[in-house]
């Protein structure tokens, strides 16, 4: 009853001295391999979250002569990023796309979006730091319109529905 003793096979990322050489390669070829098997129809989508990920049939090929696919994520619901028609009102002219006004606004609407996205996904920390930004952004305009033009700070606020500090 002489028991063999059988060596066990390396983990395929193993780098140590005793298996003597780095067997890395075979790591990652692997996941290069789940990758392109996630999106192997041309055009597939999936759903995750409240993003739509899909991948279009343009391939790229690198220096390297591998291809790769291009990879696009669109917003499910076309609120994350609010239109200027949406803040319409708030415009000098037709053409005006950047007064301080308009910026408040579009920066309104979309801490409305995010703080309703936050209600949902407490532990999302990364979208509260996007949203700490975008409430100290919107902060130095308020200031700035503010000091610029009264009347127009008071309207734009009033409009809004926010506090005038």
């Amino acid at each position: 009853a002489d028991k063999t003793h059988t060596k066990k096979a390396p983990p395929p990322f193993a780098t140590s001295a005793i298996f003597g050489t780095t067997r890395r390669s075979a790591h990652v070829s692997t996941a290069s391999n789940a990758r392109k098997n996630m999106f192997s129809a041309t055009g597939s989508s999936f759903a995750r979250g409240t993003a739509q990920v899909s991948s279009s049939s343009v391939r790229a090929s690198s220096s390297s002569g591998r291809q790769s696919r291009v990879v696009r994520i669109v917003a499910k619901d076309q609120n994350s990023r609010p239109s200027l028609n949406d803040v319409a009102e708030f415009k000098t002219s037709p053409e005006d796309t950047g007064s301080a006004s308009v910026q408040i606004a579009l920066l309104t609407k979309r801490i409305e979006n995010l703080t309703a996205h936050l209600q949902a996904n407490r532990k999302d920390y990364s979208t509260t730091r996007g949203l700490k930004m975008l409430l100290g952004k919107r902060g130095r305009l308020q200031k700035y319109l503010a000091k610029k033009d009264p009347a127009k700070y008071k309207t734009t606020m009033k409009g809004l529905g926010l506090k005038m500090k």
